[in-house]
């Protein structure tokens, strides 16, 4: 599979769109390379290049994720991802350790965000005796792994954990780092939609930067 990821490379160097690449690129503030694939088509191309190719074994799926995330183009995370996506019901114990290393490999929001709703999320609703994992991400110094704590839940609804959640905030609530104080009034704003009575009360209990309660409050006009 390793090999075969040559194709896909050259599949998508012929899709390329120069003046797409560099405004991608200015928009990720010229941290990354980029095609200029925008996400339907990279989906499109991933999709006939799995068709082709096959998708990665389970022996085989940690090197493919790790070498598709080392590789420059930003886009080939997109199809990391995707692999991803397809294959969370097949997640066991050990893949916590991969998605810890792609959060906090080569991060940006871009694709921390996808992986805390949609892969850590995912796994610790399989997996509920392992969200100590998510207690040791809160008190690192990692602000990747801190976001991904804060924003595992958001797609949990009725069944957000309300004091984990509260808890966390409130132990980061004087973080002067944008992406926490974005990602605090997020997940706050996401709550709201199941139970806005507790997310009122506890913004009126607490001290939160400014930016966080804009954020938390952005749906209540």
């Amino acid at each position: 599979m390793i090999r075969d990821l040559i194709e896909l490379r050259s599949k998508f160097s012929q899709n390329a769109n120069q003046t797409l690449a560099l405004n991608m690129k200015r928009y990720m503030r010229d941290q990354f390379e980029f095609f200029g694939i925008q996400a339907p088509l990279r989906r499109k191309l991933t999709s006939e290049f799995l068709q082709e190719y096959g998708f990665p074994r389970e022996d085989q799926v940690f090197e493919v994720i790790s070498e598709l995330w080392g590789m420059e183009e930003r886009e080939f995370t997109g199809v990391a991802l995707q692999i991803m996506d397809m294959r969370k019901r097949l997640f066991h114990h050990d893949d916590i350790k991969l998605i810890e290393k792609i959060a906090v490999t080569k991060p940006g929001w871009d694709t921390l965000d996808h992986i805390s709703a949609n892969h850590a999320g995912h796994y610790f609703m399989l997996f509920p005796e392992k969200l100590s994992i998510a207690d040791e991400w809160i008190h690192s110094n990692n602000i990747w792994l801190q976001r991904s704590a804060l924003l595992f839940q958001l797609k949990y609804k009725h069944n957000t954990n309300q004091d984990r959640l509260f808890s966390y905030i409130r132990l980061l609530s004087d973080s002067q780092e944008f992406f926490i104080k974005k990602a605090i009034g997020w997940s706050l704003r996401q709550y709201s939609k199941s139970n806005k009575e507790s997310v009122v009360q506890f913004i009126e209990n607490n001290q939160l930067s400014n930016l966080s309660k804009r954020e938390a409050m952005k749906l209540w006009k």
